[in-house]
């Protein structure tokens, strides 16, 4: 099979396109052909060597695909089914995964760092990571890839740990990047009015497509705008899906009391935060990793139900194409997703 592999830490030359074996499956798992394989900006800090990654490795861990091989001691998931795939594994014996702690137990592999992930054609997993889409509605298969890591993710930062309630105000910063795009839809799915902060003006129709009730385009900072937006007082919730570089102004655009649930960084620097923001005013701020089974099913559903529409952009399984994402990622200008698509 065709398979892009990290081979070391660097630039864009270690990307590298290789023919390598289809993978053979334990009794656990299931063989997946890939349909759709989500490039995060994560993949390019394990490249820069800011994630532990078993090198070499096959990247990606955003996945979606048919099952074409199933282990002897799969349950649950026959040949032809199509599925996502949570971005991690696990050992379920393991007792600090049980109650919807499986993406911050103890026994957590990343799939693409630890083991080999889907920027190939076909991907070995075990059985009790998957989620099963059946039909797929309107939405395309490879649109699913983005369900754990992307939708997921969001329905917790906003839902599980940021707890909006309808009519309450959600700020998202990044608005026009992978996760933030996606946010903006879940918030508005679950009754919350949006704000979207963005540098790109290029960025901006489809932030406003995505949903956002209100859309700043930002220089320097964003937190006096914010303000001006909700009559002094700040938003309820801040999903930070940028990190160091945009986190004092998501502390300064919070209510009193408000929350801050923080996805990603783009900068994997030590940051420096003033307390005093978060102290006074007492801003609660939670980190938020990935997504469990519970958020998984939920980004599904809303997936099928069009409350959330993948904004995606679809790239071929080639040395070049991988490159070029990543490249792109890094300065900032996709909008939404790019998914790899084996042909």
């Amino acid at each position: 099979m065709r398979a892009v592999f990290l081979t070391g830490l660097g630039g864009y030359e270690v990307l590298v396109e290789k023919e390598t074996d289809v993978p053979k499956i334990s009794g656990n798992e299931v063989l997946i052909r890939v349909r759709g394989c989500g490039v995060c900006y994560r993949d390019t800090l394990v490249r820069r060597g800011f994630m532990r990654a078993r090198i070499p490795v096959i990247l990606g861990h955003e996945v979606s695909g048919e099952i074409v091989e199933v282990g002897d001691n799969v349950e649950g998931f026959s040949k032809g089914d199509l599925v996502a795939s949570l971005i991690y594994s696990y050992d379920p014996r393991d007792k600090s995964c049980a109650g919807g702690r499986e993406n911050i137990c103890r026994s957590r592999i990343s799939i693409g760092e630890d083991r080999d992930g889907c920027y190939a054609e076909y991907i070995a997993l075990p059985y009790w990571v998957l989620e099963n889409i059946g039909s797929p509605g309107n939405a395309p298969p490879e649109s699913y890839s983005i369900a754990a890591c992307v939708v997921g993710t969001a329905v917790r930062a906003v839902k599980t740990i940021g707890g909006i309630s309808r009519g309450e105000s959600v700020l998202v910063t990044g608005a026009g990047g992978g996760v933030g795009i996606h946010a903006i839809q879940v918030a508005k799915a679950l009754g919350a009015r949006v704000i979207a902060a963005t540098r790109s003006p290029e960025k901006a129709e489809a932030i406003r497509k995505a949903g956002a009730d209100d859309l700043i385009i930002y220089r320097e900072g964003f937190s006096e705008e914010v303000r001006k937006l909700t009559d002094g007082e700040g938003v309820d919730l801040v999903v930070e899906t940028v990190g160091g570089p945009t986190l004092e102004q998501s502390l300064r655009s919070a209510k009193r009391g408000g929350r801050i649930v923080v996805i990603g960084n783009v900068d994997p620097k030590p940051q420096g935060v003033l307390l005093g923001l978060i102290i006074l005013r007492e801003i609660h701020v939670h980190g938020v990793l990935n997504s469990t089974h519970t958020e998984l099913r939920e980004a599904i559903d809303m997936i099928k139900r069009g409350l959330v529409k993948p904004v995606i952009k679809t790239i071929d399984l080639s040395e070049e194409s991988v490159r070029k994402s990543h490249q792109d990622l890094e300065r900032g200008g996709s909008i939404g997703r790019y998914v790899i698509t084996p042909k």
